[in-house]
């Protein structure tokens, strides 16, 4: 008698979900109980009836047999206590999973924001080289259709002309001088 009772101590009553699978039913329950707990009791009775309903249905289970099973397992707290450890790892895990896709998630926005804001700051550069541009083409005076002479350029050119017509009027001078002593 001892000796079937040793053997069939390692195994599960029936009626009662096996250890893997109530880890897995305890990790969707204890989600869907956080889900619960920040809504509206009001508001959200029918949408956490469905998301019971819904493990009920994955793990082929009723809530008679969730709360048998768990009253097994708590006469049994060291099958209890490991089976919880893996729940919180398994939570955990879910934890860590959804925090690096927000992570990632705000990484993309801010790409996006600072490439927004780098095209930004080069439209405003951008703009400002026109303005830039366009009071320096202000220096530039347009004689004809065809031809736009920068202002300094006409400036200097005046003033070469004056140079050249003093130098001829030099060279004249100084020719009619010349021209004087040799007679």
């Amino acid at each position: 008698m001892i000796f079937f009772i040793a053997c069939d101590s390692g195994r599960t009553p029936k009626g009662i979900i096996a250890e893997k699978e109530m880890i897995d039913v305890l990790t969707d329950v204890h989600l869907v109980d956080g889900y619960a707990s920040v809504m509206y009791a009001d508001s959200s009775r029918n949408a956490i009836a469905a998301l019971y309903m819904a493990i009920y249905k994955k793990h082929n289970t009723d809530s008679v047999g969730i709360r048998k099973s768990l009253e097994y397992y708590s006469r049994h707290p060291d099958e209890l206590t490991v089976m919880y450890e893996s729940v919180n790892t398994k939570l955990k895990a879910l934890e860590k999973r959804e925090t690096d896709l927000e992570v990632a998630k705000q990484l993309k926005e801010q790409a996006k924001f600072d490439k927004e804001r780098k095209l930004q700051d080069l439209k405003n550069k951008l703009k400002l080289d026109s303005v830039r541009n366009d009071s320096l083409n202000k220096q530039y005076i347009k004689i004809d259709t065809f031809k736009v002479v920068p202002l300094k350029r006409l400036f200097l050119q005046d003033v070469w002309k004056r140079e050249k017509m003093k130098m001829k009027l030099d060279s004249i001078t100084k020719d009619s001088l010349k021209n004087a002593r040799i007679k």
